[in-house]
């Protein structure tokens, strides 16, 4: 599997569907959220850091414990991209890129040594289709989601 690539599948979709329940139970018990990216640094590339899925992405990973840091996408360009992907995989535990070209994210999947999404938080990526299959709210749920696969990603 390519760095970047979804670390889920249909295979494994309903191992990730239970943790996300957990994590909603968690969520909903006085312990609260189990802090399980506590310690890890998380970069968020995209030219919209407010829109809703950078809102998304942020929330889900904090909630947890983690540490986002925002940065503006636009202007990064190709040039030096193995030493710039090689910086940020050195700097973040894993990096989540919003609006990305193709070629600039393969770039950052093959050479950051660290996980590299493609856009989970995004309201049209399939994570979120698997929310609408869950009881309960589907932002609640896509949330979870999105916890269950960072924390499986990165623990």
């Amino acid at each position: 599997m390519l760095p970047h690539a979804s670390p889920w599948s249909a295979d494994n979709g309903l191992a990730l569907i239970a943790d996300a329940e957990r994590l909603k139970r968690a969520a909903a018990s006085d312990a609260g959220l189990p802090q399980l990216l506590r310690g890890k640094r998380l970069a968020l590339l995209s030219d919209d850091l407010d829109g809703p899925a950078a809102t998304a992405f942020v929330r889900a990973a904090t909630e947890l414990g983690g540490q986002v840091a925002r940065v503006r996408a636009s202007g990064l360009g190709d040039r030096h991209a193995r030493n710039l992907a090689s910086l940020l995989g050195q700097l973040y535990d894993a990096i989540e890129c919003q609006g990305l070209p193709a070629a600039e994210l393969g770039e950052l999947g093959r050479h950051a040594g660290v996980p590299v999404f493609d856009g989970i938080a995004d309201a049209g990526h399939p994570l979120r289709q698997l929310a609408d299959t869950m009881d309960g709210e589907t932002a609640g749920n896509h949330r979870h989601l999105l916890q269950a696969l960072l924390a499986a990603a990165l623990g």
